[in-house]
């Protein structure tokens, strides 16, 4: 009988070794090459709709710090402020910005020539390509009122004690001069009519005004300054702070200490429903009955579990304070947040002393924060004493933990005790005998038993 031959199933070459593969995949070329990020990569800006042709982005001094700050400014819509959002570092996205119709147009071979020195750079973003954007921030102009930008040449300077006494009627082209010397690109904007009378408007609303013939002169009055944040913060309150300072800043600024907590308040029901169950039987019929109403509530508990997909959103819990203090805390949160954003520290600290200072019901004042510093000052009375009353509960905690593990050391030990003399006393004569036995030299059963090698 001829001898069986086998034949592989592989049709292919044998397999190459891993030095091999990875030659031949660097050896593919790349359809299209990744080139480094650009030197200056587009950013994603949201504008104001319907804005103005000559709406510009300049760079203005920050009323704050007085460091320059990229602003939106349009002739007719007047000032932007750029807010930054980004997505969290955990959880990292970016940006896939496509080419527009008009520049793929502008730059196809039927135009002329693509090639551009920032093409042939290879490293600048170009319009008719596209960008992909590592960082997934966009810019939003929100509005800015030109007030807050107009405080600082209206203070002066404040380093001098006496600046009260130096603070002099001038004319509105004086404190524009002032705002445009750390302003460069400002010069530029009051050449729009119309940014220049918002600016002159908004000067007017917090100024002291006299005529000195055709000429209007202006100096800072802290009082209606106060009264135009006085507004502010109340139209920032019927809109509703943000949540996270609503959460923060005034409902966990307001809550109630717990004072106390009872040890095994739930095993106490339980005793007590237990031993109400045991004092009154219930007759069988009535446990029939009972159980059948229970059957049929969890029966109708089970079809409305199932009947409802989404559990509806909780109800915020009401805040335990007096009346009117929650609103006064929400006045104060949104003063301070005012002041730590636009205003400088000095400034923000004078405005605060005239707001404690002021003659509750006056027009030109905040209200008075009387009655939420008084609720204030009982709650963190009412902190102290808890926090004395937790430290002592937890001394004793511990000190009863401490006994009570002795007594089961002490209780363990005794048991043992006990186990040991009972052993001692159902052993026989012979096995007390035994024990005595001097067995060193002498070979166990077990070695007996072994399997012979």
């Amino acid at each position: 009988m001829a001898p069986r031959t086998t034949r592989s199933k592989a049709k292919g070459p044998i397999a190459k070794t891993e030095a091999e593969a990875i030659a031949a995949m660097s050896s593919v070329a790349q359809k299209k090459p990744l080139h480094p990020e650009s030197r200056s990569p587009p950013k994603l800006f949201i504008l104001p709709k319907d804005a103005s042709t000559a709406a510009r982005i300049v760079t203005l001094a920050h009323p704050r710090t007085s460091e320059p700050t990229r602003c939106f400014v349009c002739p007719e819509k007047g000032f932007y402020e750029f807010t930054k959002i980004a997505a969290p570092k955990s959880t990292p996205r970016s940006w896939l910005l496509t080419p527009s119709a008009s520049s793929s147009e502008a730059t196809s071979p039927a135009n002329g020539s693509t090639k551009t020195p920032a093409e042939d750079d290879g490293n600048e973003f170009i319009s008719s390509k596209g960008y992909i954007a590592s960082s997934a921030s966009l810019f939003l102009a929100t509005p800015l009122d030109p007030l807050f930008l107009l405080i600082p040449s209206l203070v002066g300077d404040r380093s001098t004690k006496s600046h009260e006494t130096k603070r002099l009627f001038l004319e509105a082209d004086d404190y524009l001069d002032v705002l445009s010397s750390s302003s460069p690109h400002l010069k530029y904007l009051l050449r729009q009519d119309h940014l220049r009378s918002s600016l002159i408007a908004r000067m007017a609303a917090v100024c002291d005004t006299v005529d000195a013939g055709d000429e209007t002169m202006y100096r800072l009055s802290e009082d209606k300054l106060l009264t135009a944040l006085a507004h502010k913060c109340t139209a920032m309150v019927e809109k509703g702070l943000p949540a996270s300072m609503e959460e923060e800043l005034v409902r966990k600024a307001l809550e109630m200490p717990l004072l106390s907590v009872r040890r095994g308040e739930g095993s106490q029901d339980h005793e007590l429903s237990n031993e109400e169950d045991t004092a009154t039987p219930k007759s069988d019929t009535e446990s029939q009955t009972a159980a059948s109403a229970a059957s049929s509530s969890a029966a109708e508990a089970s079809e409305a579990s199932t009947a409802v997909t989404t559990p509806e959103k909780e109800a915020p819990r009401a805040i335990e304070a007096p009346e009117g203090v929650p609103h006064l805390l929400r006045l104060r949160t949104a003063l301070m947040f005012i002041c730590a954003s636009y205003m400088h520290p000095s400034t923000s600290a004078l405005l605060f002393s005239k707001v404690v200072a002021a003659i509750p019901g006056s027009p030109s004042s905040f209200p008075d924060f009387g009655p939420l510093d008084k609720h204030l000052r009982y709650l963190e009375k009412l902190r102290a004493e808890a926090l004395a009353a937790r430290s002592i509960g937890e001394s004793f905690s511990r000190k009863r933990d401490y006994d009570e593990d002795g007594e089961s050391r002490a209780e363990k030990k005794r048991k043992k005790e006990e186990e040991e003399k009972l052993k001692k006393k159902n052993e026989s004569r012979g096995v007390r005998e035994l024990k005595k036995v001097n067995t060193t030299g002498m070979k166990k059963m077990s070695d007996f038993f072994k399997k012979k090698t």
